[in-house]
């Protein structure tokens, strides 16, 4: 029988477009761990564009970080969520100040972030292929705001790769012509591989696929995100977000996301575009649950003493 005790465990993505929180419950069944999103929320807060522009994050934006994660923190404190830290990325890593930022939320808030490599995001895409064939049919690619992180297992073999391209990143021009290229050249490396099916995660292609489907689930083909592409090019701002009920965030920068899958796609002959819905918080918590077996099992058990 599974064990109705609950311990509730809350974490954060820091990325280059907004912060996310997720929230979850972690149940017991026997001696197996699970966990189950309880709560979504997603503060509008573009790290990116300071880091990417400037190197550096401003005070104001700095600021307004830390009170975001403050009041956060106290929210969590009252409802006895352990908040158990969480993963910055492209615009923490890119800034020169990131780490400063991070220690200093550490010392004032008690909140653990790192601040991961590009190849450090990637590998933890290898969380999905429990869902997927291994047999090297699957590619996974996660644009973000700031980087475009890619996994590929086949077998033994495992490819991993993080590019200085994300939407923000695009939006802004702020790439520079040898990330495409180093992101051509990768993927010329799989040309004669098995992949059929690409697998993207993250907010960007959930938004693009809703737009061309509302069966989140389809795949889509790079015929149908182009015709996407060359619709959305069609509107402003406001009125993508009003005609797709993007947020304010999401329609200036949804393009360039675009343009980033359908570079992949035209490098990956005959794949199809799906989306997944998992995130880095997915596997924080993952990684939290089994580094702490003993503890976990003593929490719950705590609760039904």
């Amino acid at each position: 029988m599974v064990n109705k005790n609950i311990y509730r465990v809350g974490c954060l993505d820091l990325g280059s477009n907004a912060i996310k929180y997720k929230q979850y419950r972690i149940k017991q069944d026997n001696e197996k761990f699970y966990e189950e999103l309880e709560a979504y929320k997603r503060i509008p807060i573009r790290l990116g564009t300071d880091a990417f522009k400037k190197r550096k994050i401003k005070k104001k934006t700095a600021q307004k970080l830390v009170e975001e994660l403050e009041t956060l923190a106290l929210q969590l404190n009252l409802k006895k969520i352990n908040l158990i830290g969480g993963y910055a990325t492209s615009a923490m890593r890119t800034a020169s100040n990131g780490e400063e930022i991070c220690q200093y939320i550490k010392q004032n808030l008690d909140i653990e972030l790192t601040i991961l490599s590009g190849e450090d995001e990637a590998k933890l895409l290898s969380h999905l292929t429990k869902k997927y064939p291994q047999n090297g049919t699957h590619l996974f690619v996660d644009v973000g705001g700031g980087s475009t992180e890619i996994y590929y297992e086949n077998g033994e073999s495992k490819q991993i790769q993080s590019f200085n391209l994300g939407a923000v990143r695009v939006y802004l021009e702020e790439e520079n012509l040898s990330d495409w290229k180093d992101l051509e050249d990768y993927l010329s490396k799989l040309k004669d591989s098995p992949v059929r099916k690409i697998i993207g995660v993250g907010g960007n292609i959930r938004s693009l696929i809703s737009i061309i489907n509302k069966n989140q689930n389809l795949s889509i083909s790079i015929d149908q995100l182009e015709a996407c592409m060359s619709k959305l090019a069609k509107y402003g701002k406001k009125e993508k977000m009003k005609i797709y009920s993007l947020s304010k965030d999401r329609a200036d920068i949804i393009e360039s996301a675009a343009k980033i899958f359908i570079r992949i796609m035209s490098l990956v002959p005959n794949s199809t575009l799906q989306s997944a819905s998992w995130s880095i918080c997915d596997a924080l918590v993952r990684n939290f649950i089994n580094e702490n077996h003993t503890g976990l099992s003593s929490e719950l058990n705590k609760t039904s003493s």
